[in-house]
């Protein structure tokens, strides 16, 4: 076996690696599904824009990641080989999952991206101080002359300039494709190191039975040479 199997990160057990993992996917996903109820997720908010059954379904799914970290902490704290096993093969579904997830959600974001730019500049940039929820294709007139109106306590109290959320908008996409990558990659690894500890936890349980019926054997041949002599 490797050395990436052996360690996490080559330098932390495996037991204690996959626990910080199953933490991972339990905190990160609580987190995503968390933001995405109130309306503060901007990817979330804006690609289910134009697609609204995709804000449920995203919803959906970072919940039962959650639900798979939580099966890994347990599995993983009190090295139960059922749950390890669960959480392993959850682990690699939510990778293909995620995958998909974060590709609909950046496709969706660059095909309909002059609508998030619309809806800037009418309410702002979502997030942490913006919370928008239920956003629908927006149309603003805009010009050379136009300036952002802003009325306190209202849908417009954000309001931003075309240029400023066009530049907004592709920054964002731009980091959340960069950001994909790195996560998936992130994910595999991930995966790999719970299946080493899985794989293990199953290893170690063969080898104690066989231990067992090894000292039984011992102890009934111990018992007919008694008998014999």
């Amino acid at each position: 076996m490797g050395l990436a199997l052996e360690k996490c990160c080559c330098l932390i057990p495996l037991r204690l690696g996959a626990f910080i993992i199953a933490v991972w996917f339990f905190t990160v996903y609580l987190i995503d599904a968390v933001t995405g109820f109130l309306g503060i997720n901007a990817i979330i908010i804006y690609s289910s824009q134009t697609a609204k059954a995709w804000y449920y379904i995203n919803l959906l799914f970072t919940i039962l990641v959650c639900l798979c970290g939580l099966f890994g902490i347990i599995g993983s704290l009190f090295a139960q080989r059922g749950s390890a096993k669960l959480f392993s093969l959850a682990v690699w579904i939510c990778c293909v999952l995620s995958f998909i997830k974060y590709v609909i959600s950046l496709v969706l974001m660059i095909v309909y991206r002059q609508n998030m730019i619309n809806t800037c500049v009418r309410s702002g940039l979502v997030g942490i101080g913006n919370s928008q929820l239920g956003l629908a294709p927006t149309t603003v007139s805009t010009g050379s002359y136009y300036t952002p109106v802003r009325y306190p306590d209202t849908m417009n109290s954000f309001a931003t300039s075309p240029q400023d959320c066009e530049d907004s908008i592709k920054l964002m996409i731009i980091l959340w494709g960069a950001i994909i990558f790195v996560i998936q990659l992130l994910q595999l690894y991930f995966a790999s190191v719970v299946n080493a500890y899985a794989s293990r936890l199953k290893s170690g349980a063969r080898h104690h039975r066989l231990h067992d019926q090894q000292i039984k054997d011992f102890e009934e041949s111990r018992f007919h040479m008694s008998t014999v002599y």
